[in-house]
């Protein structure tokens, strides 16, 4: 896969922002051919920004389809950048639907699941509900320990029994 070169990464990254659909589709298809880790938070900053739902839609089936772990560990980066927490639940979503083993991130989604909103709380549950196993027992421990805690002083009603599902799940992990 030939990657996209220094000088024609500006115009890929002005035609993404553009919120010309048809410029933005071009730029598209040009990063699902060649693009990388470091475009990641280009993609995030036109997805939040574009009001095209053709455009949205498109940044969002790219998200869901990446296969690079690299780009997908980016992704999961940007969850606690407050310049994206608009686009939390679309980012979450394209955590699981990439396939991707993110079970060593496990403290990063705990702390999505603690101070987002409910639909951020089920995208958590349904990443860990996908995962085969978790390895890292003891950061599996500590983060069980984290939500429990959670738990026991929340303030968001609405989002406990979320919580409370994802250590069900993470207890099974802790049991095999």
């Amino acid at each position: 896969m030939a990657g996209i070169s220094k000088n024609n990464r500006e115009a890929v990254i002005k035609d993404l922002k553009s919120n010309d659909e048809n410029l933005a589709l071009k730029a598209i298809d040009k990063l699902k051919k060649g693009g990388d880790a470091s475009f990641i938070a280009d993609v995030l900053t036109a997805l939040r920004d574009t009001t095209e739902i053709g455009i949205e839609n498109a940044i969002s089936q790219m998200l869901f389809d990446l296969k690079d772990q690299d780009a997908v560990e980016e992704l999961v980066n940007q969850l606690n950048n407050p310049e994206f927490f608009d686009i939390r639940v679309i980012m979450l979503s394209a955590c699981w639907q990439t396939g991707l083993d993110l079970s060593h991130r496990l403290p990063d989604l705990i702390t999505v699941a603690s101070t987002g909103s409910y639909m951020e709380c089920l995208e958590v549950l349904t990443i860990i509900e996908n995962w085969e196993d978790i390895k890292d027992q003891e950061m599996l421990e500590n983060e069980t320990l984290r939500l429990k805690a959670y738990l026991s002083e929340s303030d968001t009603p609405e989002n406990d029994e979320m919580i409370f599902s994802i250590v069900e799940v993470m207890e099974k992990f802790a049991q095999q």
